[in-house]
């Protein structure tokens, strides 16, 4: 922050000194940090330096799980006495139905490299010193270790629409950051098919302009 802000620090931390370093140009406009963190001790630091913390999602179509981590963050910022608010990750997987988007679903679980979901849930396992709320835990769960079990919702757009409009209800989220099994349809589909559906959105969304029809020569 003090080089953002000055251009210029000289800062002698325990892991990291600096001396006459400098940022030219600084930017213009405030600069926001965003941490990562779930378990105690993240949340701990993101209450005290960050302006948003990052957490996962949680579970199959259970867009609210993850409520608790808020929870907990807001214990830690009420002893600091900032305004520190949750942006939280979800992947989206949708088709028309929710049997498609249940198939889709079902044959990535069918390709999972079980070799290498495996090794990496032993992995998490070897870390006994860290607390059960770890990301690194959350991780090496068996409910959906096919994408290291970020939160998922699968379903209609209809149902997307509106477990994303439950993530909108929980106090102390900020904002929701989306990825998508096939990235690039899957934006297309959101803006197109889920988003309109949002009653939290309903305010921002515009129709399609009408289309313009060049003349011909």
């Amino acid at each position: 922050r003090e080089l953002w802000a000055t251009g210029k620090s000289d800062f002698k931390g325990e892991h990291f000194q600096m001396e006459d370093c400098r940022v030219s140009p600084r930017p213009q406009a405030d600069m926001k940090i965003i941490c990562a963190g779930q378990s105690d001790a993240g949340l701990e630091f993101s209450a005290q330096y960050a302006d948003y913390n990052f957490v996962f999602g949680k579970g199959l179509n259970t867009p609210t799980a993850y409520a608790e981590i808020n929870d907990r963050l807001k214990e830690k910022t009420d002893v600091t006495g900032r305004d520190v608010q949750t942006y939280v990750l979800f992947m989206v997987i949708a088709a028309e139905t929710d049997e498609e988007a249940q198939a889709k679903w079902q044959h990535y679980n069918d390709g999972a490299d079980m070799e290498a979901i495996n090794w990496l849930m032993n992995q998490g396992g070897k870390d006994t010193t860290s607390g059960t709320d770890t990301n690194i835990r959350q991780m090496a769960s068996s409910v959906s270790p096919v994408n290291i079990n970020m939160g998922t919702l699968v379903g209609s757009y209809e149902n997307v629409a509106r477990m994303l409009d439950e993530i909108g209800e929980i106090k102390g989220t900020e904002g929701v950051l989306l990825t998508f099994d096939d990235f690039i349809q899957g934006v297309e589909d959101f803006g197109q098919k889920i988003q309109p559906l949002m009653k939290c959105r309903e305010h921002i969304v515009i129709e399609d302009a009408e289309p313009v029809l060049e003349k011909s020569a």
